[in-house]
């Protein structure tokens, strides 16, 4: 089995726009503080996303981010 690189993050809403923009969500957890973690299968995209995020000129629909976020949020606070 080949091992794909994974990009880990601790924020819910950056793992929503990820998540919104394609990205594969491998797992999500909590650490040793009870944050939630969530490991994507990177793509060479990323950086670009990511910068596109925090910029705000990350485009795509409101809806499906909320939607996301909502989903993200129950299965970090359930696992």
């Amino acid at each position: 089995m080949e091992n794909k690189p994974t990009y880990i993050t601790h924020d819910l809403y950056l793992a929503s726009a990820l998540t919104t923009q394609n990205f594969k969500l491998i797992d999500i957890r909590k650490d040793e503080r009870g944050r939630g973690v969530f490991v994507f299968e990177d793509q060479p995209s990323r950086q670009h996303i990511v910068r596109k995020f925090f910029s705000g000129e990350l485009e795509g629909s409101l809806k499906n981010f909320c939607n996301v976020w909502a989903d993200l949020r129950n299965l970090v606070t359930t696992s």
